[in-house]
């Protein structure tokens, strides 16, 4: 009867109830802008007013500076300058800048917004990002006092000989930056291992796991995607997992980390401010931290940005890997990706059929596939993926993934909207299947009511209600393909609010010997001149 009165729907009533259970009613009566957690600002100053609040009520003008912070949080940013705080305050409130300050004034002695970098912060991601400085802090300042795994002069020398035993046997010698990596995370609780796609950070990662287990550490080899840690795993040939998952391990107790644990993130240029909290909070005060990924890469799906910001420190001990060597400068990838992250456009050969490295196809948007449609005729048989920034549009990853599918099925029997020869991805992690999140593969067989495909080297059989989680995968999105690799990629130049040189450069070094790019050349200007919209946030984390 309450939230009828206050015109909530059902839906949003469960919601509440298991918010506060049976406090509910009084919580919000005490208090209706509590609803802010779950509802918009104009639903929400409406139920409010319903229960006679006034316009005037510090409730209300605390509500306001909350939604401010809260909007631009939803935007990826931890921290507003004050105008713009003052200038939505006063249009939520429909009031006058004087009342919109006494607003911004009552929410920071409240503790709703909390003055932060060069303006404000909302309460949780204030407190997660000084949580953050904290611990880093504490971890550099730990292996400052106690000179981290050895004591005395012994300790380089061990190091010294552990690397050269390693690159007796090993399969790759380690560069002089890899080597001097594997003595960096040795000698510190917390450090960074950087560097662009291709340089050998999975290189470096197999002889940090083996080194570090010589020494007596326990290794924990953690990244975002399911994939990502499979991928982990098989290049270092020890166990990996995703965050999440060590996260409900670590929770109940079933996943301990102690002083002579290592965690290794990989990925972390995608790693947000709460998932960095959760970890830190879960991690042993005196554990070992290595933070790998690049800064020119995708930065996080969620808000704040985490390794964009550590990396700026000049007090947490970083490597940066420079030689390609995924790709051979003969290619011209290595040299074109490196002026595409820097913000300059390299000069591009136009494209002939069989020859490799780095060109360009102009073309309208509406011609898109049909220049990528001959490109994949001259290279039949070859390993090549398409890679966009967008799913909609008439060069998208669905109209790309539409238009192939319905030429390969022509004239063969299919199941569901899948045919024998469709490549496909998995969406989700299945863990009783060893599937995860990115997995691909190709579709090899239907039998009756299952479809046969082969994802990640094992074969499966699909029923109907599988296939919600798996899709045609001509064309994947950027952030499907982080972290692999391919002979040939073909990037559509698509118009997209994502499209920046950061999503850019990311899918360009997916390739090792051909990289060809369709579309637009205006388009291609543009995105590369313009800085990067996706790592222009503002936030407040420092160390």
């Amino acid at each position: 009867m309450f939230f009828d009165e206050i015109g909530l729907d059902n839906r949003l009533a469960r919601k509440a109830v298991e918010f506060w259970g049976d406090e509910a009613v009084a919580k919000l009566r005490e208090n209706p802008y509590r609803l802010l957690t779950i509802c918009p600002w104009s639903q929400v100053d409406r139920c409010a007013r319903l229960l006679g609040v006034m316009a005037d009520d510090e409730r209300r003008l605390i509500g306001a500076v909350e939604t401010s912070l809260y909007e631009r949080l939803d935007q990826k940013h931890t921290v507003t300058l004050e105008k713009p705080v003052l200038l939505r305050v006063g249009n939520l409130l429909g009031t006058t800048r004087e009342v919109a300050g006494h607003a911004l004034t009552l929410a920071v002695r409240d503790g709703a917004a909390v003055p932060g970098g060069e303006g404000f912060q909302p309460a949780g991601a204030a407190y997660a990002e000084r949580f953050i400085e904290r611990r880093i802090a504490g971890l550099l300042a730990t292996s400052e006092r106690q000179q981290d795994l050895f004591v005395g002069k012994a300790a380089s020398t061990e190091v010294d000989e552990a690397v050269q035993e390693y690159d007796a046997s090993a399969a790759h010698r380690l560069t002089d930056e890899q080597q001097a990596a594997v003595r960096m995370v040795m000698s510190s609780r917390v450090s960074i291992l950087t560097g662009g796609a291709g340089v050998g950070k999975t290189t470096c990662l197999r002889a940090i796991n083996i080194i570090a287990r010589r020494f007596g550490l326990n290794v924990i080899q953690l990244a975002l995607a399911g994939r990502a840690a499979k991928r982990m795993a098989d290049a270092t040939g020890q166990s990996a997992q995703t965050i999440a998952s060590w996260l409900r391990e670590a929770a109940t107790g079933r996943q301990p980390t102690g002083p002579r644990s290592l965690i290794i993130l990989d990925e972390a240029s995608m790693l947000d401010l709460p998932t960095m909290y959760r970890l830190l909070w879960r991690l042993h005060e005196e554990a070992r931290l290595l933070l790998v990924g690049d800064v020119g890469q995708l930065p996080p799906i969620g808000y704040g940005l985490v390794l964009h910001c550590l990396v700026e420190s000049d007090t947490i001990p970083r490597i940066e890997l420079t030689r390609i060597l995924r790709a051979s400068e003969t290619t011209g990838i290595p040299m074109v990706s490196r002026a595409i992250r820097d913000g300059v456009l390299p000069p591009l050969l136009p494209y002939e059929p069989g020859q490799e490295g780095c060109s360009f196809v102009p073309c309208r948007p509406d011609r898109v596939v049909e220049a990528i449609e001959r490109i994949r005729g001259d290279l039949d048989g070859q390993d090549v993926q398409i890679i966009s920034a967008a799913y909609g549009g008439p060069a998208g990853i669905d109209a790309v993934n539409t238009h192939f599918h319905r030429f390969n099925a022509h004239g063969k029997p299919r199941f569901r909207r899948f045919t024998v020869g469709d490549p496909v991805i998995w969406l989700k992690n299945d863990y009783a299947r060893g599937l995860w999140n990115g997995s691909m593969g190709m579709v090899i067989g239907i039998d009756g009511g299952h479809l046969q495909v082969r994802l990640d080297g094992q074969e499966f059989d699909l029923d109907a209600d599988d296939l919600d989680d798996l899709d045609l995968a001509y064309a994947i999105s950027c952030h499907k393909a982080q972290g692999s690799q391919w002979g040939t990629v073909i990037v559509p130049l698509v118009q997209s609010y994502l499209m920046d040189r950061v999503l850019l450069y990311t899918a360009l070094t997916r390739a090792q010997r051909r990289l060809i790019l369709v579309g637009d050349f205006g388009l291609l200007e543009r995105v590369v001149s313009r800085p990067p919209a996706s790592i222009a946030r503002s936030v407040g984390l420092a160390v």
